[in-house]
């Protein structure tokens, strides 16, 4: 599974981007995280892909309008057979996610900014509250993004691998790709018509949501360096990747 990323870990098994979720993808073998942050009211870097909490705990609230002792105290929706695993249910802080596998320090983890969070408090504030809190890390961490600027501003900062996740596979994000100059490029696999011809460059290309083992191991034979996954146990069981 050294080519294999795990989409907000195992995210069939457990709830998404959970501290479960994320062990288990360690444990079944992958090498390659992949995980979402947002901050909260009091500028806590906080594992969670959405900016409202609605749909991974019910509770309808904003990241940003509570504070991180409240939303590391909030539980994830999960079904009734995960209760014996009550404490690693909570939504996690980016700290709490890097104390619990900090351990494994062969992992690569992608950590995406998310543009919620730098639209309602500003780049240089999300991203250095993420810098100062990755260095935990005993483990490589890469930041991604959809925006170029975080990219860009990370270039200028630190010396750390970055990931610029497309919107649309076109020109104008060639041409973007080409000024900011990413170590991962990240792409929808049903934006791209023709994956075995993806634009040539000192990039590492990563597609998603990949769920298909056949077809993710057709597109690592064709070049592509790294598949991203939301279905980890079914890939990692596959004869492709055993």
């Amino acid at each position: 599974m050294n080519r294999l990323v795990a989409h907000r870990g195992d995210m069939t098994t457990y709830p998404e981007n959970s501290i479960l979720a994320l062990r288990n993808a360690v444990l079944l073998g992958f090498q390659y995280l992949e995980l979402d942050i947002q901050l909260s009211k009091d500028l806590v870097p906080i594992v969670i892909h959405d900016s409202d909490l609605n749909r991974t705990t019910g509770v309808n609230k904003n990241v940003w309008e509570l504070t991180s002792a409240e939303i590391e105290s909030t539980p994830l929706l999960c079904p009734d057979n995960l209760k014996n695993n009550r404490d690693l249910l909570f939504v996690p802080s980016l700290n709490k996610v890097i104390e619990h596998i900090n351990q494994f320090t062969k992992l690569n983890v992608f950590m995406e900014i998310k543009k919620e969070s730098v639209e309602k408090f500003g780049l240089e504030s999300v991203v250095n509250k993420v810098l100062a809190v990755q260095e935990k890390a005993k483990f490589n961490v890469i930041i991604i993004s959809f925006l170029s600027s975080v990219i860009e501003y990370i270039k200028h900062t630190k010396s750390m691998p970055t990931g610029y996740v497309l919107k649309k596979y076109s020109q104008k994000y060639l041409s973007k790709t080409k000024d900011i100059q990413p170590d991962y490029l990240f792409c929808n696999v049903k934006k791209i018509n023709r994956p075995n011809e993806l634009w040539g460059g000192p990039w590492k290309w990563t597609l998603y949501d990949i769920k298909n083992p056949i077809f993710a191991y057709e597109l690592l034979e064709q070049g592509v360096d790294l598949i991203e996954t939301g279905d980890i146990v079914r890939l990692s069981n596959s004869e492709y990747f055993k």
